[in-house]
């Protein structure tokens, strides 16, 4: 079913496609009886095509109001119908042309003969065989058009929902973490850090949960969400987590997808912090080289068994394959996502991304 606008709109553009063909017949027309006449071009010519034109806008409109019922998957009807009317419509635009031109012009009526008058109907033919033949070619055009929107529209909500299922699977990884790291606090008996840590955990669900998980945020946007995320964990684990940030200013203004850097940092805070009593650094480095944002993730703790496996491609650990699959819905091929053993013995991620900038 097609709604209201885009009707209009092809409504629209049928009577300005019209009085463009037809405005041009009358000037082609023009030309050629001043070309190949062998009499003066006078004021009755000039009125002969311009009535001429007149009805052929009005008859070829008149045919695309009964095209406009033909469907269109009924190519063997259409092409039947179209020589029909085309043929029969040459009669009546011909007999039409001729009967004015003898009121306007009784001299010149009594040189046309049959053949003449038959030879304006094969003319005539062919001038609406041929707009027929552009009608149904522009209908089919629209339909193929609409058809691809149509599909690229479905394939965009496709996408969207995914994203949607991966960013969703974030906040209620990070919460049950969380939970369990307030859990232990009170045990502990530290519950001003739980409640400091329950606060700040609380301003950052509220703000992923206003955020679109759809939509693309500056680097600077998801730092920022980053640094409330590192707040929290170091209330858990206070000076045994060391976080450094570098980055330059030519990056912060660029797109990245939100909450894209949690879960590497979440990641380096479980194998490289908490499975260590001294703890350990974590480094997050970000830098433009022409088109393109380079972000390196490294932390200094020992990777312990299957870690690396784990995060591999073919390896089922949440954050680090939530990541990996988000990045290739939104990027395609057009990304690099690579992990390696960092410097310090601990797990490096790298990702080489686009470097979108809001228009």
């Amino acid at each position: 079913m097609i709604s209201g606008r885009p009707m209009f709109k092809n409504r629209v553009r049928f009577w300005i496609s019209q009085i463009i063909l037809w405005a041009l017949y009358a000037i082609v027309s023009s030309l050629g009886r001043l070309t190949y006449t062998h009499h003066e071009y006078d004021g009755p010519d000039t009125i002969i095509i311009i009535i001429s034109a007149i009805l052929g806008f009005a008859i070829s409109s008149l045919m695309g109001h009964y095209y406009q019922r033909l469907k269109l998957s009924q190519a063997g009807k259409i092409l039947l119908v179209s020589v029909l009317t085309s043929v029969l419509c040459a009669f009546v635009w011909t007999f039409s042309n001729n009967f004015i031109y003898s009121m306007i012009d009784p001299m010149r009526w009594q040189d046309v003969h049959l053949s003449i008058y038959l030879v304006g109907v094969l003319n005539s033919g062919f001038i609406l065989l041929c707009w027929s033949a552009g009608y149904f070619s522009f209908r089919y055009y629209e339909q193929a058009h609409n058809q691809r929107q149509a599909m690229s529209e479905l394939k965009i909500q496709a996408q969207q929902a995914k994203l949607q299922m991966l960013r969703y699977q974030i906040n209620p990884h990070f919460l049950f973490n969380t939970l369990a790291s307030i859990s232990a606090l009170i045990r502990d008996g530290k519950n001003d850090s739980a409640d400091e840590m329950l606060d700040r955990m609380s301003d950052l669900l509220r703000l992923t949960l206003e955020s679109s998980p759809i939509d693309m945020v500056s680097l600077e946007e998801e730092l920022e969400t980053l640094e409330m995320y590192v707040e929290i964990e170091k209330v858990r684990f206070g000076n045994r987590l060391n976080y450094e940030f570098n980055a330059d200013k030519a990056c912060l203004p660029i797109l990245t997808p939100s909450l894209i850097l949690q879960p590497l940092v979440e990641n380096s805070i479980k194998h490289a912090i908490s499975c260590s009593q001294k703890g350990g650094s974590i480094t997050l480095t970000a830098r433009v080289r022409g088109n393109r944002l380079h972000i390196r993730l490294a932390d200094s703790g020992a990777p312990h068994s299957g870690r690396a496996d784990h995060a591999g491609p073919a390896g089922t650990h949440l954050g680090l394959s939530n990541v990996r699959k988000r990045l290739a819905s939104i990027y395609s091929d057009d990304h690099e996502f690579v992990i390696n053993k960092s410097q310090n013995g601990g797990m490096m991620v790298e990702m080489n991304l686009p470097a979108y900038t809001p228009s």
